[in-house]
C-alpha cells in the first residue's frame, strides 16, 4: 500500500438513520451535490447490519485542486486554478477546484491506496465492493493528533489484519471542514472483494467494533451517480 495524494480532494457524508429518512431527503440532496461544479461522483450506501445507527451513507466526492508539494499540506481557502481533466464513460469534461466550507463536507488529509491504485476516481470497480466507514467525535483537534491518525483510528490494524480475500483497495482519512460537525474525522475502507466473502468480511467487522475505536459501519454500495454532463469529444 502507498500513500502519494495528487490531488486535494473533499468528500460530503449525508447521513440517514431509516429507509424513511432517507426517501425523504436523499434525492434532494444528491441533486444538490450533482449541481455543484467540483462534484465528481457520488456513491449511496446501504448497511449491511439491520439495526445500524445509520441505515444509509451517501458519500459524494469533489475536487479541490492540485496538491502544491512546495508548501505545507494545508487546505487552501479559495478558489484553486488547478483543472482536473475527467474522463468518463459517458462523458469527459474539465473540473476547476474549489475549496468548499459548508456543513457534512470533509477535507481528504491522507489516502493510501494499494498498489497500482489512483487516487482518483472512486468508482467502485466491483459489484461485490464493500465499505467499512468509521467516525470519531474529537474534543480538540491538532496537527499532532492527525500526524499519527493511522494508529488511534485503527487504520494500521486494517492494514495488517483485513483479510486478503477481502482485497482491501484504498484507505482514506478525513477530517470535517466545520468544527461543529457531529464527526470532526471520518475513515473510510473500501474492500473490493467484500459481498463476495461477506461471512469473512462480517467477522472482521465484529473485530473491529470489539477495538471501540470510533463507531465503525459496514455498507455495501446501494447506487452511484455522476454529475448530469453531456458527453463530448475526448
Amino acid at each position: 500500500m502507498s500513500s502519494i495524494p495528487l490531488y486535494n480532494v473533499q468528500a460530503r457524508f449525508k447521513f440517514y438513520t431509516s429507509e424513511d429518512n432517507l426517501i425523504k431527503e436523499w434525492k434532494s440532496s444528491a441533486k444538490s451535490n450533482t449541481h455543484q461544479t467540483t462534484f465528481l461522483e457520488g456513491i449511496l450506501l446501504k448497511s449491511l447490519e439491520k439495526n445500524a445507527q445509520f441505515s444509509y451513507v451517501d458519500y459524494s466526492v469533489f475536487f479541490s485542486g492540485i496538491k502544491d508539494f512546495k508548501r505545507p499540506a494545508q487546505p487552501r481557502n479559495h478558489v484553486q486554478s488547478d483543472v482536473l481533466r475527467v474522463h468518463n464513460h459517458k462523458f469527459s469534461i474539465d473540473v476547476l477546484g474549489n475549496r468548499i466550507l459548508q456543513p457534512e463536507f470533509y477535507d481528504e488529509i491522507e489516502c493510501i491506496v494499494r498498489d497500482g491504485v489512483k487516487q482518483l476516481p472512486r468508482t467502485p470497480v466491483s459489484k461485490d465492493s464493500l465499505y467499512f466507514l468509521t467516525s470519531f467525535h474529537a474534543l480538540e483537534r491538532t496537527q499532532s493528533m492527525e500526524e499519527i491518525w493511522s494508529t488511534w483510528s485503527g487504520a494500521k490494524f486494517i492494514l495488517w489484519n483485513c483479510p486478503r480475500v477481502l482485497n482491501l483497495r484504498r484507505i482514506t482519512f478525513l477530517k470535517a471542514t466545520m468544527r461543529s460537525e457531529n464527526f470532526a474525522y471520518l475513515i473510510l475502507c473500501e474492500c473490493e472483494n467484500g459481498m463476495e466473502h461477506l461471512s469473512v468480511a462480517m467477522d472482521f467487522y465484529e473485530t473491529l467494533k470489539t477495538r471501540r475505536c470510533g463507531l465503525v459501519g459496514l455498507y455495501k454500495v446501494e447506487r452511484y451517480y455522476i454529475p448530469p454532463h453531456h458527453k463530448t469529444d475526448k
